[in-house]
């Protein structure tokens, strides 16, 4: 019940947030302006929603085989069509995405899963991969950010009063009893659940041998994935994936200016390209269904007030830029589960009745 009201809560926030990008605008203007684009740069743009996220499948993998090696049991166990493969982590990553727009944020869970069950690896050592990963790009974002600061230095004063200004007042105006309550909160909790890490793992309990039996390995796995991003002796690989994971953004965000004709007109270049992208992907971190309403809304607003865009112009840009890759994502999710034979029952297994059951079907129904 929790999940579906937090699920349809999402849903609710994407369509307010699309409904606020869509307030007065005149949706003829944008019904013109995909009948004028020119679809010439769509296969390169589709092109490149592919490359980056093959660029991504790979560094996975490069992430998964820095795992620690499995035990001879595992290896006997693994079939040579279920080693980490490329296309594996690929197909994996794709059913993710499609999954983040029917349940948000629950895509790399599903990912996970999927890997896990194609693989000899543990479900927790897989998802501390996927953590790695997803803290690596987060500092690159964060990069982006400060680049988007210097590359918008002439703007900046735009950006305080439209952006900065608003959600500093909108903190400023919660009552100090919130903030401290809150904070209490969040040590109250923290010491808890390290009171209760202790006492689990204590006494011959049965809660205590759950604890050491199947949680402790558990987080020992998770922690083993965590360390992948910094123990991967293919530090060459890790970097040209990520050069060219994030190189396919920065394109993928400027060909559909190209497409519009909006480029040359509001002179927006490739060092602009990657500020929207970076300022875009603010918005897909709001926990709405593949950033559905989010995306739209931060990168109309952007285009308007950094950029003087017409609002129609703003939004026909952000459903290209976001549908193209709905529909890709949605494609070859798709695609990926029929040719797995995978149906969802894959993402939340049940404990296989085998008497020996692999570490990653343990793991993934843990």
């Amino acid at each position: 019940m929790r999940r579906r009201l937090l699920q349809a809560a999402s849903f609710l926030l994407a369509g307010g947030l699309l409904a606020l990008a869509l307030y007065g605008v005149d949706l003829g203007r944008i019904g013109e302006a995909f009948r004028q684009a020119d679809y010439w740069w769509l296969p390169p743009l589709v092109l490149l929603v592919l490359v980056g996220n093959l660029c991504r499948a790979w560094r996975w993998n490069v992430l998964i085989d820095a795992l620690p090696p499995l035990s001879p049991s595992d290896e006997t166990q693994a079939s040579p069509a279920t080693k980490n493969t490329l296309e594996a982590s690929f197909s994996s990553v794709m059913i993710g995405y499609m999954v983040n727009y029917v349940a948000p944020r629950m895509g790399e869970v599903a990912r996970t899963a999927n890997m896990a069950a194609r693989t000899p690896y543990r479900f927790s050592s897989l998802l501390g991969t996927v953590v790695s990963e997803r803290i690596f790009d987060t500092a690159v974002l964060g990069l982006a950010l400060v680049s988007t600061v210097a590359l918008l230095f002439d703007r900046l004063s735009v950006l305080r009063t439209q952006f900065f200004e608003p959600a500093w007042n909108t903190l400023a105006d919660l009552p100090l009893g919130w903030i401290v309550g809150g904070s209490l909160l969040v040590v109250a909790l923290g010491a808890g659940t390290v009171w209760m890490v202790r006492r689990m793992g204590q006494g011959n309990s049965a809660l205590g041998r759950f604890w050491r039996k199947t949680v402790e390995p558990a987080l020992v796995s998770f922690r083993d994935g965590m360390g992948t991003l910094l123990l991967s002796r293919r530090r060459g690989a890790l970097l040209l994936s990520t050069v060219g994971m994030w190189g396919s953004y920065l394109l993928m965000a400027y060909l559909p200016f190209r497409m519009l004709g909006l480029a040359q007109p509001y002179g927006i270049g490739i060092a602009d390209a990657w500020a929207l992208m970076a300022i875009g992907a603010l918005g897909l971190l709001v926990p709405t269904p593949g950033g559905i309403g989010s995306y739209h809304y931060i990168t109309e607003q952007a285009l308007v007030h950094l950029y003087g865009m017409p609002a129609e112009a703003a939004l026909t840009y952000a459903v290209l830029a976001h549908g193209a890759q709905f529909v890709f994502y949605t494609l070859a999710g798709g695609v990926a589960m029929l040719y797995q034979g995978t149906g969802i029952e894959t993402f939340f297994p049940s404990p296989p009745r085998s008497s020996s059951p692999t570490p990653a079907a343990k793991d993934a129904s843990t």
